[in-house]
């Protein structure tokens, strides 16, 4: 009977070589595991991801920071109309908002409250008033600015 001896396989290294993760601690490359399905070790794979990542938050922070240096074709030219815009939204929201609580105040039939969303609600139509004057005024003024 002839028994068959089984010499030692060749122990497959690291393809980085002598850029191993391991190469400085060991002095060669890291030897592979039989688990391990592509041809550099665990730790240089781990290395490799971690290097993409840190590219691509680099990569997306630059896009950030353009996108915050650069208006988008969308924004409005005229920032003081839409600055006016906003507050008069607000001011009509306000409105709306004195309106429900006087309507509230009266069908709790509370004098007290009903007399302080009453004047609540004169200032803020007062305010409502402004507003529209000054979206008017910021309007105009960029109208005559264009004509130039």
């Amino acid at each position: 009977m002839r028994q068959t001896v089984l010499l030692p396989a060749a122990v497959a290294r690291c393809a980085s070589g002598t850029n191993c993760v391991s190469y400085p601690a060991l002095g060669e490359p890291s030897k592979l595991s039989r688990a391990n399905p592509g041809p550099r070790c665990f730790a240089c794979q781990k290395q490799r991801v971690d290097v993409e990542v840190e590219e691509a938050a680099t990569e997306l922070k630059a896009v950030e920071r353009r996108q915050l240096e650069e208006p988008s074709p969308s924004e409005d030219p005229e920032p003081e109309a839409n600055r006016a815009s906003m507050i008069l939204e607000r001011r009509r929201a306000s409105v709306r908002t004195c309106e429900r609580g006087l309507r509230s105040a009266i069908a709790s039939k509370d004098a007290r409250l009903a007399r302080v969303w009453s004047r609540s609600l004169r200032e803020a139509r007062d305010r409502l008033l402004w507003a529209e004057a000054g979206l008017e005024a910021s309007e105009s003024g960029a109208q005559s600015e264009q004509r130039r």
